[in-house]
């Protein structure tokens, strides 16, 4: 075999694996970029069901302290009138 070819197949097994390791190493980027999505969709998940309870909570409060609030005269047309 001549030293041109020896070159030729060296460089081209170089390529090879060169090629492959390029590809394996983008799709462990990308695993791992998918499964930081899967995260980010839990927290957001989790912080919405946190919103979510928050809002009934005041929602409760805000109906509770109407209630005990004492009625209110909506009709001040009387008291209002200066003239």
């Amino acid at each position: 075999m001549s030293k041109a070819a020896k070159l030729t197949f060296l460089g081209s097994c170089v390529f090879a694996v060169s090629t492959i390791w390029f590809v394996h190493k983008a799709q462990d980027i990308e695993r791992e970029s998918m499964y930081q999505g899967v995260i980010r969709d839990q927290e957001r998940k989790a912080q919405r069901e946190r919103n979510t309870r928050e809002f009934d909570e005041t929602r409760a409060l805000h109906a509770e302290l109407i209630r005990q609030q004492p009625a209110v005269r909506e009709d001040n047309t009387s008291s209002d009138s200066t003239s």
